[in-house]
């Protein structure tokens, strides 16, 4: 009887079970077993999103770590990642599909002025408002990666202006990409709607704060799909107050799930989701997986690589 492979597991947001469905039919011999357990010991892989701090180090065999999202921050961040493992992140179409989806929904939430819609049916007042032309509207995207990239270019085709910031410098058809502190700057004072899909790293911690806030176009929204660490909420609250902003649409927050008294709850002029952009899903990120689990095991760099010292 051939033994089992078994690859750790430690993740909230989807059960052991479900990870165990979508990549027995890939991972010949494959079973997931709780990092915590015993049996994880043996473990060449560690699959996971948000480990505690130790787990990662405190598997003696472990090879490498693939991350159930496109994101690393939750893996890197305050904790111990021994150099000597490979690091591979998920680069999953439908997780880019999803994202733009779901800026699409709230770029044109703005757009098309659904705030001042739906206030006006509540007050049963039928009022109609000056049409905004797409053209004529800056959309924004801060941080051009590969997300990010597949944002900018949808909105292209919904005929918005679109530009763009990325670190280093990027060419994307149809969009005006800008690069480094001045291009950052740049980008804030241009635009209508400003959407933030920037990974979480010491430079981006805090990055949306009140000097931040106080470039931006009078009357922008502002948009984060990217990590709520990025944001000082205070100051975002305070802009969105003084009327500087017209409104702000959250995915991820500081602290998640959101406390049920903060302040965004309540708030007219502030949307909150629950982290559900984009979404990891076993049927579309499965078989990159199961790559990475076969390339760090053979010793090899899995091909969505993560630089640890650059955070992604």
């Amino acid at each position: 009887m051939t033994a089992p492979l078994y690859i750790a597991y430690h993740s909230v947001d989807h059960s052991i079970d479900y990870w165990q469905k979508h990549l027995s039919p890939l991972v010949p011999g494959i079973e997931l077993v709780h990092a915590d357990e015993a049996r994880a010991q043996e473990a060449e892989v560690l699959l996971t999103w948000n480990p505690p701090e130790g787990m990662v180090a405190g598997l003696k065999n472990l090879k490498g770590v693939v991350s159930l999202a496109q994101g690393v921050d939750h893996v890197l961040n305050g904790k111990t990642f021994p150099s000597h493992l490979k690091f591979a992140r998920l680069i999953d179409p439908y997780m880019s599909e999803a994202m733009a989806e779901w800026v699409m929904l709230t770029v044109l939430e703005y757009h098309r002025d659904v705030p001042q819609y739906r206030a006006a049916e509540r007050r049963k007042d039928w009022i109609r408002l000056e049409p905004n032309i797409a053209a004529d509207t800056t959309v924004a995207i801060m941080g051009l990666g590969a997300i990010g990239s597949v944002v900018a270019t949808t909105l292209t085709k919904l005929k918005f202006n679109v530009i763009g910031w990325s670190r280093s410098e990027k060419s994307l058809q149809g969009v005006t990409a800008f690069h480094g502190d001045d291009g950052f700057d740049a980008c804030l004072t241009q635009a209508d709607i400003i959407v933030s899909i920037l990974p979480l790293t010491t430079e981006t911690e805090n990055i949306y704060n009140s000097t931040t806030f106080s470039k931006m176009k009078p009357g922008a929204a502002f948009i984060n799909s990217g990590r709520g660490k990025q944001v000082v909420e205070d100051d975002l609250i305070a802009a969105v107050d003084s009327g500087h902003l017209r409104g702000a649409t959250l995915d991820v927050m500081r602290v998640e799930p959101l406390p049920t008294d903060h302040g965004f709850w309540d708030h007219p002029k502030i949307n909150v989701w629950p982290h559900v952009s984009a979404q990891t899903h076993g049927a579309t990120s499965g078989p990159q997986i199961a790559e990475a689990i076969a390339d760090i095991r053979a010793g090899r760099d899995p091909r969505n690589s993560v630089n640890i010292a650059r955070g992604y």
